[in-house]
């Protein structure tokens, strides 16, 4: 929807995002109004570079058997979409693409030495190599989202376990990206700025998956779940209801009826205080025991709470508190086992 397929690598999709074809557009109008097309040139080149970079990355991917959805081009760099990163191979996953980078800089910086293009006075090859040098060189930087970031996780990982690694690397990217903020608002580089936003994002984001992802590998709904929940009764009257919510102190009930859940109600379908339950409460969430935990967080991306039901029975009641506070203490259970 927000990209357009241009090719395939290895079989690997190969995109541009819309805000990439956006910035196309504005660099090639503004090399026409300036009769200097190196810019452009440099640009799209560069842009090359980068496919061959993430292509580093996603050649060495496959071989540990991760699927690689595509690669996406971005204003700011490129992604390599993949299904995971394996543990063991992370460390030669990270490193490729810098050291692909290293190779297209010097191959182009020895042959510019001999040979180059000038556009408009600039040497275009010999530009291109100093950017993928640097472009090698900062994604070395031991910080998420860049590659050192993984080869740092892949490195402390074997001391400090994989979540507490990752949450090292993604601090540092925080801390970095911060810099760079204050560093470009000083100087007003739009650049900078977008950049730093960049690395902020993806450090806290990378750091988001990989906690849950760990702290709830395997986790059921029935591993997370309060069991034998109160309930009310569909026909009690709304004046009781808020005085058993008062007496129980949780926000919304399950509501069941000769032994079956047949809806739920909380304190924000209220809106008046005739009438009875049955008029107010809502259709259900429901989940079985065995539902994985991935699934659970995409049901309470848009509601409340879920229930667990088995066989007809309501077993249990998950709500976005008993997600927090169980990630709270796997979370320490995973720090104290390594």
């Amino acid at each position: 929807m927000y990209s357009i397929r241009l090719f395939k690598i290895m079989d690997i999709p190969i995109e541009l995002h819309i805000t990439f074809i956006l910035f196309l557009i504005v660099i090639i109008g503004l090399s026409i109004m300036n009769n200097n097309i190196f810019w452009a040139v440099l640009f799209i080149l560069l842009f090359v570079s980068v496919v061959l970079h993430e292509l580093g990355h996603s050649y060495v991917a496959k071989k540990y058997g991760v699927k690689i959805e595509k690669i996406l081009l971005l204003p700011i760099g490129g992604v390599a979409v993949m299904d995971k990163i394996p543990k063991e191979g992370e460390l030669k996953i990270g490193i490729a693409g810098p050291l692909v980078s290293f190779a297209l800089g010097i191959t182009l910086l020895i042959i510019s030495q001999f040979f180059d293009i000038n556009i408009n006075g600039n040497p275009l090859l010999y530009t291109l190599s100093l950017l993928n040098l640097m472009l090698g060189s900062f994604n070395l930087i031991p910080a998420f989202p860049m590659d050192g970031g993984r080869i740092l996780r892949a490195i402390l990982s074997k001391k400090y376990g994989y979540l507490k690694s990752t949450k090292i690397a993604a601090n540092i990217g925080k801390m970095l990206a911060l810099a760079m903020l204050i560093l470009g608002l000083l100087s007003m580089n739009i650049i900078l700025i977008l950049v730093s936003l960049f690395v902020y994002f993806g450090a806290d984001q990378e750091s988001k998956i990989v906690e849950i992802e760990t702290i709830f590998k395997n986790i059921k709904a029935k591993d997370i779940m309060t069991p034998n929940p109160v309930y009310v009764s569909p026909d009690m009257s709304i004046e009781e209801f808020l005085e058993f919510m008062l007496r129980h102190k949780y926000f919304g009930y399950p509501v069941v009826e000769n032994g079956k859940l047949i809806g739920c109600i909380g304190i924000n379908n209220i809106h008046k205080k005739e009438g009875v339950v049955r008029d107010y409460m809502q259709k259900p969430v429901i989940v079985s025991e065995n539902t994985d935990i991935n699934d659970i967080l995409k049901k309470l991306a848009y509601a409340d709470r879920v229930f667990v039901v088995e066989d007809d029975e309501l077993k249990g009641i998950i709500s976005k508190t008993d997600i927090l506070r169980a990630m709270s203490i796997l979370e320490l259970k995973e720090e104290l086992e390594h």
